[in-house]
């Protein structure tokens, strides 16, 4: 796998931007309109999101934008041997960020699936400083390792668990240097509360907001959306004021709340950027 990976990636490499960008469009012409894969998930994921706002061909057309998305962000890594994947980006609202690194705290990022995810964590760290995030292992040990020498190479810096606590002290250390720590809070976690997100409860990961009680440091909401191939804007808004009490399990569900109004709000800005492929309301 790894070296099937590798082979990919080189002769992607060779193609131009405007290529790319035409590959992406007929891989997703395949795989979403003719072989249907994940389809009719993302159509059903934007319907619970949004009801009745869009109609059943304006859902289709957002979630053959968001599949190809989706498709442009792998073409994107796969090249980034040879293209920085964070070549070409605009930032809006750095002001804030560079305010909060001065604070020197370090910073927590509430991040979604939006745009070319795996491009932010590398212009967080090429731009302002390192940016970590938690990361699964993945099984295949070829696919693990072609992503791991990915992300190393992107400058994408991963928490990784070992053994129980170990992935806290490593936050702890990483926010005491004043760098960058990302949580990514759109996806379904079992054993979770179910808690608003858009028009029905969701699984709901509250592993942020019981960290922060504990390391408080700001809570930055960001995104990426995408401007054309190898082209994106990165949004920073404004730290998040949280909920903070006596009763730590009340103050850990409204924060965690709060969190997915946010993740809400950012999706609502641009839903054709967002990842739907995720059973999010299981």
């Amino acid at each position: 796998m790894y070296l099937f990976l590798s082979g990919i990636s080189s002769m992607l490499s060779l193609l131009s931007f405007g290529a790319l960008e035409m590959l992406a469009f007929c891989v997703t012409f395949l795989l979403f309109d003719v072989l249907r894969i994940r389809r009719r998930l993302m159509i059903r994921n934007i319907g619970i999101a949004f009801g009745d706002q869009y109609q059943p061909y304006e859902r289709i057309v957002m979630a053959r934008k968001a599949f190809n998305n989706f498709v442009q962000t792998l073409l994107e890594t796969f090249i980034s041997r040879r293209h920085p994947i964070a070549a070409d980006v605009e930032v809006e609202n750095s002001a804030i960020l560079e305010e909060a690194i001065a604070g020197g705290e370090g910073v927590y990022f509430l991040l979604c699936h939006m745009g070319n995810w795996e491009a932010m964590g590398s212009f967080m760290s090429r731009r302002y400083r390192p940016s970590h995030t938690a990361m699964k292992k993945i099984k295949s040990k070829g696919l693990n390792r072609y992503i791991d020498e990915m992300r190393v190479r992107n400058e994408m810096h991963a928490i990784k668990k070992s053994c129980k606590g170990d992935a806290v002290r490593q936050m702890n250390e990483i926010l005491d240097r004043g760098e960058l720590v990302g949580f990514v809070m759109d996806q379904a976690r079992c054993g979770e509360p179910r808690l608003p997100f858009f028009s029905q409860d969701a699984r709901t990961n509250t592993s942020l907001a019981a960290i922060w009680n504990k390391r408080p440091a700001p809570i930055i909401p960001a995104y990426f959306y995408r401007r054309g191939f190898g082209r994106h804007t990165l949004v920073i808004n404004p730290p998040l004021t949280l909920h903070k009490s006596d009763d730590l399990k009340s103050d850990i569900i409204l924060n965690t709340t709060l969190f997915n109004g946010e993740v809400e709000k950012i999706v609502r800005e641009r839903p054709e950027h967002y990842f739907w492929f995720h059973n999010r309301w299981k």
